[in-house]
């Protein structure tokens, strides 16, 4: 038998990143990002909370409006999104587009679901009747 080799294993600790240098080196770099003049979302002044310095009753009115247009349309598409029979709708329109082009992909689909469905009725009168 020969004997192993330590070299290697130094090695492939020395390889290894250490954790705590990554972290050490993440956060020197968030700091120096924090001292620069670049303006961060948060910073910005279309972000900021409140209306702007020296804004007139009238602009912080079409502001209050905007945002409520906003912030209704970000609920609509919530919704659209977690509604059941919109989602069944674009399914729907789907499959018909598919169909339209390309009938096969979808006749072999609903041929595997109609015999999945067999199958698995089947498989339960089976267990009932023992």
């Amino acid at each position: 038998m020969t004997p192993r080799s330590t070299d290697g294993d130094r090695s492939s600790k020395a390889d290894k990143p250490d954790p705590r240098d990554e972290l050490a080196r993440a956060r020197a770099e968030e700091a120096r990002g924090d001292s620069t003049d670049d303006v961060s979302p948060d910073k910005d002044p279309e972000n900021a909370t409140g209306p702007r310095p020296g804004a007139s009753i009238p602009e912080i009115e079409l502001d209050l409006a905007r945002t409520r247009e906003e912030f209704a349309a970000t609920l609509d598409a919530i919704e659209d999104k977690l509604s059941v029979p919109a989602h069944a709708r674009r399914v729907k329109a789907s499959v018909k587009r598919r169909l339209d082009t390309d009938p096969k992909p979808v006749i072999a689909a609903a041929a595997a679901g109609t015999v999945g469905v067999v199958a698995l009725v089947a498989g339960i009168v089976k267990s009932v009747r023992r």
